[in-house]
């Protein structure tokens, strides 16, 4: 009998009322988009995020942000996913090489080192793409272009709740500069 009581107050699949039904991980049946963000050698923030053409915004934080317990989800406001496709569209991802630098290092005429990667996907009916871009690869063209358009990403998808404040990551030698 007090096993019953005990199981029944279990918290094993537990959700919170506003990630309920969010964070099921099954996206394989949806069009997806994906940012990902690398370390470098300081509090760059580490982390991915997904979002699914339901406008679900899935975030997993690794390092150096407020949310790095595991994984988050939110509702983004309707549209938000279509949004992110026509960014992508409007600044013609698809063209941009798959890698900056490539193997060779052919596309990337400066480099400055300890720098942190955004990874860019699209997995979607109409636009499949993904851009690593290391954030020292600079000098070649398109690069403001692809900035602007992270930008605009990050805009959208409004991850301020989850990295938290940089200045939060800083020793209090940092703050002090």
């Amino acid at each position: 009998m007090t096993a019953a009581l005990l199981s029944a107050c279990s918290t094993e699949g537990y959700q919170p009322y506003a990630t309920r039904g969010l964070n099921t991980g099954q996206t394989e049946n949806y069009d997806e988009f994906t940012l990902k963000r690398t370390a470098c050698y300081g509090f760059c923030p580490v982390y991915e995020v997904r979002v699914d053409e339901r406008d679900v915004l899935v975030f997993k934080g690794e390092q150096f942000v407020k949310e790095d317990q595991g994984t988050v989800s939110k509702r983004l406001p309707e549209g938000s996913f279509k949004k992110l496709v026509e960014i992508a569209r409007a600044h013609d991802f698809s063209s941009y090489d798959a890698a900056y630098p490539n193997a060779d290092g052919s596309n990337c005429p400066q480099r400055a080192t300890d720098m942190p990667s955004v990874i860019v996907s699209y997995d979607a009916k109409k636009l499949s793409h993904s851009v690593s871009l290391y954030q020292g690869c600079m000098g070649f063209d398109g690069r403001e272009r692809l900035d602007e358009m992270i930008l605009e990403i990050d805009a959208v998808l409004d991850l301020d709740d989850f990295i938290g404040p940089r200045e939060a990551f800083y020793g209090a030698e940092e703050k002090s500069q």
